[in-house]
């Protein structure tokens, strides 16, 4: 299976092409979960409360597939893992896929050793 995480200007116009006629979504797809419109800018209240200050345009979405559909590849976004969400079980494997694809991210650099 593959994990992936996705971000649409228009998810609506894009969902209908992921699901049957019947309205399930088609076989590849094990879990499709929609996150919305993710927070982007964070600040706080007179009360010291977190509050989001600025939302992302585009519609963040969770896939996890059987087979991936490489039609969604151009919007494919890798987070630093793991961060608003993750399907369980999953993390190692977004984690590898993540180093894969963002090989010189600091995430992926392992720590250099402290001599003594």
């Amino acid at each position: 299976m593959i994990f992936r995480k996705y971000e649409f200007n228009d998810w609506e116009a894009i969902k209908p092409t992921l699901v049957d006629e019947e309205g399930n979504y088609i076989p590849s797809i094990v879990a499709v979960v929609e996150l919305g419109n993710l927070c982007t800018q964070w600040g706080t209240d007179e009360e010291g409360n977190k509050v989001c200050e600025a939302y992302n345009p585009k519609y963040a979405v969770d896939i996890l597939w059987n087979t991936e559909d490489t039609s969604l590849a151009s919007n494919i976004v890798w987070p630093t893992p793991c961060g608003v969400h993750i399907i369980a079980g999953w993390e190692e494997q977004y984690a590898k896929d993540y180093c894969v694809a963002n090989p010189d991210a600091a995430y992926c650099q392992p720590p250099t050793p402290i001599e003594e």
